[in-house]
């Protein structure tokens, strides 16, 4: 495994918005960052970003699944665990996701995919009846 790529793994397994300045360790300052939120360039503006998602987090933590680097890229399965107060009553949310990083020296592009619903959507008090309902619904 590129040890960028082993350095990618390992921040992750324990991220903070103590961590993040880290970040300038692994990614280019041109950095295209995206996920289903948003797209963001440029590290200044993906320390923002993540600075800002990680304010009212209580913990947020990454179990990594599996790995298949070639020169250059890499896709990376993980397991995302995390608490938020205002979230499925403070309980642990688990989200599956894949994340595709391309690299040299460092990490120019970095995109996650992962279901929105499941980690965001499905424990928002509103929403999640309205979820479940329709899940009901189209498995009926």
């Amino acid at each position: 495994m590129h040890i960028l790529v082993e350095k990618f793994c390992n921040y992750y397994k324990e991220f903070s918005q103590e961590s993040i300045p880290g970040l300038d360790e692994m990614y280019h300052q041109n950095v295209i960052l995206q996920d289903p939120f948003s797209k963001l360039e440029g590290l200044d503006n993906v320390k923002q970003h993540f600075s800002q998602m990680m304010q009212n987090v209580s913990y947020c933590r990454f179990e990594i699944i599996n790995v298949v680097s070639n020169e250059g890229q890499a896709f990376i399965t993980w397991t995302m665990m995390f608490a938020h107060p205002k979230l499925n009553n403070h309980e642990e949310i688990v989200v599956d996701g894949v994340s595709d990083i391309k690299f040299d020296e460092r990490i120019s592009y970095h995109r996650d995919y992962f279901d929105v619903g499941a980690m965001f959507y499905e424990h928002v008090p509103v929403v999640k009846g309205v979820i479940k309902m329709l899940k009901k619904r189209l498995t009926v």
